[in-house]
């Protein structure tokens, strides 16, 4: 019965169509090895994780397809950077004793100094953002925030699980997860190391750019969610909107994922119908560069998913259906 019900499931999500109607980038050979070098280096130093070729693979996945085609080195150090801290904190938030949550958010808000060797690891990056900010003339005040509310829903996922609840509402869900995916605080902190400054568009063009970047958070979340969702349904730390339908709206695992799914295309089709305006209203260079940020974000998400899935690095399947 179990082989049959898994059966079904992986038919399901075969016949589902992840496609976008957006290009997907790869870093060329000399910054997909810089990119593999530095996160190496930056792990080790910072004694961030003990398999260091694991992470460093799973870290130089994302990396080589997420950011634009034109990044810096800076840029990419910048996001190599946050990209492991933020691996980091999401594995060591199973843990019981978040106080280092809580230290992290001191040391972001420039409260004291670093002790640990992964406060000095976001002490780096925090410095690194501060160099850019002063380079190119743009606050790292947004970038900040962005941290800071990540942070703070790793903390608030950590602590309803430690008070004794089992599952998440998908009020819950719908308040928590756009911040808990980390996308935001990566497109903030690509923004200052590219100098690509949000007040150089009027505030129309502004509204309706945030507006999707916040699209392109939840396609995010919503792809790491479908990709996910069989490694996570046992887990109770498992902040997944397929679990969430199952256990709060009585849904099958196959209605549920549907459901999400449907989700899904209904923000894709969004933000292409949002691209589409915002091109037709000022098509240049600028904005241009800006919806690749955004865009190779959303298709680098998930052809690292795919590649991590496809070599048995992350979202592993669960055998108890």
């Amino acid at each position: 019965m179990k082989s049959s019900i898994q059966s079904q499931i992986q038919n399901m999500e075969i016949q589902a169509d992840f496609g976008y109607a957006l290009a997907t980038f790869e870093q060329p050979p000399n910054k997909s090895d810089y990119i593999q070098s530095f996160t190496a280096d930056y792990i080790r130093r910072h004694a961030l994780f003990s398999d260091v070729n694991r992470y460093t693979n799973i870290i130089w996945n994302f990396m080589r397809f997420c950011p634009p085609s034109e990044v810096t080195f800076e840029g990419l150090d910048a996001v190599c950077m946050f990209t492991s801290l933020s691996f980091f904190i999401d594995d060591q938030s199973d843990h019981d004793d978040l106080t280092y949550l809580e230290r992290y958010q001191t040391l972001i808000n420039s409260l004291r100094l670093p002790e640990t060797s992964s406060e000095q690891a976001l002490f780096a990056l925090l410095q690194h953002a501060k160099k850019l900010s002063q380079l190119n003339q743009i606050s790292s005040a947004p970038f900040r925030q962005h941290l800071l509310n990540y942070v703070a829903a790793q903390q608030w996922e950590r602590n309803l699980l430690n008070m004794g609840q089992a599952c998440f509402t998908v009020e819950d869900y719908q308040r928590y997860r756009p911040d808990a995916i980390a996308l935001l605080p990566y497109l903030a902190l690509l923004k200052l190391a590219e100098n690509i400054d949000d007040s150089q568009f009027n505030p129309l063009q502004r509204s309706r750019l945030l507006f999707m970047e916040q699209l392109a958070t939840r396609i995010a979340y919503l792809d790491n969610d479908l990709y996910s969702w069989r490694s996570e349904q046992n887990e109770p730390t498992a902040l997944n909107l397929v679990k969430v339908f199952k256990e709060n709206l009585a849904l099958s695992w196959e209605e549920s994922f549907q459901k999400v799914y449907a989700f899904r295309n209904a923000a894709v089709e969004r933000y292409l119908q949002n691209r589409e305006e915002a091109l037709n209203e000022d098509n240049t260079v600028e904005l241009r560069r800006y919806l690749e940020l955004i865009e190779c974000a959303i298709t680098g998400n998930f052809e690292a998913m795919k590649q991590l899935k496809l070599h048995k690095l992350r979202y592993e399947l669960s055998l108890s259906l």
